[in-house]
Parts: C-alpha cells; structure tokens; sequence
C-alpha cells in the first residue's frame, strides 16, 4: 500500500478509471487522504464514474448470454410462437422474442415488475393485449408524428411488457417502439421508453449491471448521504443509457423515473 499512495496523482487517477465496479470505487476512496482528494475533484468523478460504467457494460448486447448474466439464469421469458397475439406484426419483435427473450422479472429498487408475463404464460394465458379504444387516446392528442396512423383512427395494438406502480410499458405491435403509458392521467401518453424491445431489454440490463454492487449501505448513514453517494454514477449511467438509445435520456419519465426510485429507495438491498 505505501507504494501504491506513492504513485503521482496522474496514475492513481487511472487506476480508478481502470475498476469494473462504483463500489470499489468508493472502498478506495476511503484509503487515505490522497485517493480521496482525488475522488472528490469535480474534474475527476464524473470521468472516473463515465469509466466504471464503461467498463461494466462494454459487452452489452441483446443476447441470452448476457441478460441472464445481468437478469439470472432462466430469467428471460420466451413465448412460442402460437402465443404471440395475430396482430403483432413487427418482425425484429417476434424474431427478439421467439430467440432470446424478455425479462420476467420484478425489480424492486427500481419499481418496474414483469413478472406477470412468466405467470400469464404459465395459465396458458397470451400475452396481454389492449384494444385500440382501449389506447386511442395514447395516439390521439399530438402524437400521430410518432405513428404510421392515420389521424383519427385507433393505433395499432400494444401490449404490455412491464409496469412501474399503474404506469405500463407497452409495444407499438406495427413499429415496435416501447411507450410509456398512464392510464390513470388525462395525458395518458408518457414518451418513448425505447426504439425497440430488444433495445429497451439492453437498457434495462445495463441499469442491473451498473447497481447490482450498490444494493448495500450502512445504516449508519443517512439518506442525504445515500443519495449524495448515488447522484453521480446514475447520473453518468443516465447519460450512458442516452447514448445507446437517444429516447432513454433526461426527458424520459420512464428512465429518469427509474433513477429516482433508486436514490430514494427507504432500503439498499433487493
């Protein structure tokens, strides 16, 4: 360690760059004074967060491997062919589905639950669909720019792929874009989540990856000291997220929702 704490600023600062978790991170920040200076400059944290991040997720792709390394093994629900809904006609969704899979899966920290698709599959249940005067009005205010719908006719069927509380994440079955949808408000449309399902479950796995190692914490700190903690590396995992797909970035109540939840979760474990 003495030579280690030796080393010029300069290469302690790489060493940061060069770790594969934010937890680390933060266990070497507590060595000595000098790697904590080096931290806390406002010069360095936001590269070393950017760094981290990068280094975690730089295999990230949409295949069974990796998301069940992010999800756990047997994680990813695949429908057969005979379940998925007639009018679901986007190619590289059915393609994503039949060969890799969805997530089936409840993210407690982060609120957003799809579990229900494995226990619908397993009732022998389709996937769960909505009719188009059931979603008309997601389509109907200023939004035919985002559709292959002509004004003032139902848009094409979505079906639900996960929720968060009442909000629900539904797939535009022609386009296969991933929307954000509240029933419960008067504007019902909440923005695009993802330009597809196989990138919109790459998301999602990039944000297990990235906290998986951040589920515990002291009960000794409080949770402004939690959060203070947190803010940085989500905030530099919410500019990586926008980066692989542009609709996931600072104006995305689904993303940015997602953030919140996990810097103001009561609890740091799972």
């Amino acid at each position: 360690m003495p030579g280690f704490l030796s080393l010029p600023p300069e290469l302690i600062f790489q060493v940061y760059c060069s770790l594969d978790t934010i937890g680390d991170a933060y266990f070497l920040s507590q060595t000595c004074q000098q790697t904590y200076s080096i931290f806390r400059r406002p010069q360095s944290q936001p590269k070393i967060f950017e760094s981290i991040i990068d280094n975690i997720i730089h295999d990230a792709a949409p295949t069974k491997a990796w998301l069940e390394a992010q999800f756990g093994p047997g994680s990813l629900w695949q429908p057969r062919e005979a379940e998925l809904p007639a009018d679901l006609t986007n190619e590289e969704t059915i393609k994503f589905l039949l060969n890799v899979g969805f997530p089936a899966v409840n993210l407690t920290r982060m609120g957003f639950n799809s579990s229900d698709l494995s226990i619908s599959a397993y009732k022998g249940q389709a996937l769960d669909g909505y009719t188009a005067d059931e979603l008309f009005d997601i389509f109907n205010q200023d939004y035919h720019e985002d559709t292959d719908e002509d004004e003032g006719n139902p848009p094409a069927l979505s079906f639900r792929f996960g929720a968060i509380r009442l909000k629900l994440v539904l797939l535009n079955n022609k386009n296969g874009t991933i929307y954000f949808y509240d029933p419960e408000n008067w504007f019902s449309h909440r923005g695009v989540i993802a330009n597809g399902l196989d990138t919109f479950t790459v998301l999602l796995g990039m944000v297990v990856a990235v906290t998986k190692d951040l589920r515990t914490a002291s009960l000794d700190i409080s949770w402004y000291e939690r959060f203070d903690i947190l803010r940085g590396p989500l905030d530099a995992l919410l500019r990586k997220l926008r980066d692989y797909d542009f609709p996931a970035g600072y104006g995305s109540e689904f993303w940015c929702g997602l953030i919140w939840n996990l810097l103001a979760f009561s609890e740091m474990h799972t």
